[in-house]
């Protein structure tokens, strides 16, 4: 897939670069177990692994479109499991309804901790979209690479919206897809309702607004004019 705009090398110093902030999220969400002696919001350690999942299925993607020939089941497969687990990396965002003061813990510290972690769970999510539309970039222009990551933004939102008020997970699609069609007509969040309204188009402006400010930062370099083509300095012969 010689059309890709990411280089290999760019993408192993982004997925260093997380994994780095993943490590310093983890290491302050240590110390304030240790300082506060309590696993209160040890649920992070579980939502930073979910959020891994989606950046690892679309590197499987990346790496796979770009052989020839391309395996198809493997692909599509990673493809689909991507698009399951997409939703879990900035889900991170809404666990700051969990701030709240908790002592002996300054509210300064959990503020700090939790941005950590929702920050590192966005570019988790943003990296994984970003190869995936390259990906249909490569294959069928810009326009449909964006029309891609665009109702992906948005499915993801209706996903994250699932998640936090219908607390419906990922896996339940693979593991009981009855149950979860059983609730559709039945669960109060999913009927229509002014909150739900509010958050989607909340969380989908926000969503379009982040991943547009990241994709056109990581991507200034790309069309830089070439340098000037200096004159020949003269022979001393002239």
């Amino acid at each position: 897939m010689d059309g890709r705009l990411i280089p290999d090398h760019r993408v192993r110093v982004a997925v260093r670069a997380l994994i780095l902030a993943s490590v310093l999220s983890l290491i302050m969400l240590a110390g304030r177990i240790v300082f506060s002696h309590r696993l209160s919001m040890g649920f992070y350690v579980w939502n930073l692994i979910l959020a891994w999942l989606p950046l690892i299925f679309a590197l499987r993607v990346y790496q796979l479109i770009g052989e020839r020939p391309a395996r198809r089941w493997p692909l599509s497969v990673c493809a689909i499991l991507w698009f399951l687990f997409f939703p879990n990396a900035p889900y991170m965002v809404t666990d700051f309804l969990h701030l709240f003061g908790r002592q002996p813990v300054p509210q300064w510290f959990d503020i700090v901790m939790m941005m950590s972690f929702a920050w590192t769970g966005l570019l988790l999510g943003y990296l994984s979209l970003m190869l995936m539309q390259e990906t249909v970039r490569a294959r069928h222009g810009s326009r449909w690479g964006w029309a891609f990551a665009i109702t992906m933004l948005m499915l993801g939102t209706l996903g994250i919206y699932l998640g936090r008020f219908a607390r419906w997970n990922s896996w339940d699609v693979l593991l009981r897809p009855n149950g979860l069609l059983g609730q559709v007509n039945h669960h109060p969040a999913l009927k229509p309702n002014p909150e739900m309204a509010a958050f989607m188009v909340t969380f989908l402006c926000f969503s379009l607004l982040s991943y547009a400010t990241l994709y056109s930062l990581t991507h200034l370099r790309h069309h830089e004019p070439s340098p000037p083509t200096l004159p020949p300095e003269p022979s001393a012969d002239a």
